[in-house]
């Protein structure tokens, strides 16, 4: 088979096909990047100059393989809550700290273009549009037609805090619908808001770590008809559900929401999630990039020896990789200290253990 791109690979495997080889995805954000590009995490945040700058270094460090999410105004999780008049405070080295308001003040669907942080991110999304050479814009596609959101339950969650919304599955689920109306709609508009200045879709993220917290029962009830409108609404281009929390026991159900690809977080079993749903939806996971319960600091991305990580993805790649559909990353965001040479070893890895 000829040699694909990286966004070749890509564009394959997320419609279920076999490219030349398995591709492999750097799950690249600010936690990380500040850590690789030597700034305090609040200069990262908050200053677009440096934090393209520091997405570009990272990128051309790693030339042959696609980041995720890619070149991007990375806040965090803070855009979205803010337009709902969350208060958003920014320490030195952490990540946003987000301020809950009382559910009664979430009256409607936020406007991307007038509501909190939103403006703010669609004028750094023109700014690094045009301020990258557009050698990244055509191999690697970013910002061009891309989008990205929170999904209509972590960005409820953030804005009234995941205390009380949980609460309210069991005491006021009329209120959680509510809610969960505005931040669906929100969501969309933010897309379509991102497509403006992008141009049509190609490809988007909705990130909602939330989505595994709950039963099959609550995921179907609270998630399910929403990220579907969503993931309907921009059916025309590669849709991406990222969900880090642990959801084993939803495999079943997420299909059902309609994306091309799942990004799946590092405590569901790869043997298990191909075997279910494997041949309905392309698979983005899952090596562990810290150390969490079940899951030693020999056995994770950060803390692991070249040798480790090779294995890890050895045994990943060949359990993921038959049929196609398969791409191999980490299971959430790298984390900062991770070593560029097990990172390295990543790369290596598909190409020695990863070629139809």
């Amino acid at each position: 088979m000829e040699k694909m791109t990286p966004l070749q690979r890509f564009k394959v495997a997320a419609k279920l096909g076999i490219p030349d080889q398995v591709p492999v995805v750097l799950f690249a954000t600010g936690h990380y990047l500040a850590w690789f590009g030597g700034v305090k995490q609040k200069d990262y945040w908050t200053n677009v100059v440096e934090r393209l700058k520091i997405q570009l270094k990272f990128q051309d460090k790693f030339p042959d393989v696609m980041l995720y999410p890619g070149i991007w105004p990375d806040y965090g999780t803070a855009v979205e809550p803010s337009a709902f008049g969350v208060k958003i405070d920014w320490p030195q080295n952490s990540p946003a700290m987000i301020h809950p308001v009382d559910t009664k003040s979430v009256k409607g669907p936020a406007d991307p273009w007038k509501d909190g942080l939103m403006p703010k991110a669609l004028e750094e999304y023109e700014y690094m549009l045009k301020n990258i050479p557009s050698h990244y814009r055509e191999k690697y596609e970013y910002l061009n037609g891309w989008a990205i959101s929170l999904g209509p339950v972590d960005m409820a969650a953030l804005t009234v805090g995941y205390g009380v919304l949980f609460d309210k599955f069991y005491t006021d689920p009329g209120e959680v619908h509510r809610l969960l109306e505005i931040t669906t709609e929100t969501v969309i508009r933010y897309v379509e808001a991102q497509e403006k200045i992008g141009g049509k879709l190609k490809r988007y993220i909705i990130a909602d770590d939330a989505s595994g917290l709950m039963s099959l029962d609550h995921f179907r009830e609270f998630v399910l008809p929403y990220m579907k409108r969503i993931f309907s609404t921009f059916s025309y281009a590669i849709g991406i559900f990222h969900c880090d929390s642990n959801t084993s026991h939803l495999l079943d159900s997420i299909p059902d929401i309609g994306m091309d690809i799942f990004n799946f977080g590092p405590e569901v079993n790869i043997e298990e999630i191909k075997r279910k749903i494997g041949d309905k939806v392309c698979l983005l996971g899952n090596v562990p990039p810290i150390e969490i319960s079940g899951v030693s600091a020999r056995n994770t991305l950060q803390k692991g020896k070249v040798e480790d990580v090779d294995r890890i993805c050895k045994y990943l790649i060949e359990t993921g990789k038959p049929g196609g559909g398969y791409m191999l990353t980490t299971g959430s965001g790298m984390a900062a200290g991770t070593p560029l040479e097990n990172i390295e070893t990543m790369v290596k890895a598909v190409e020695k253990y990863g070629k139809y």
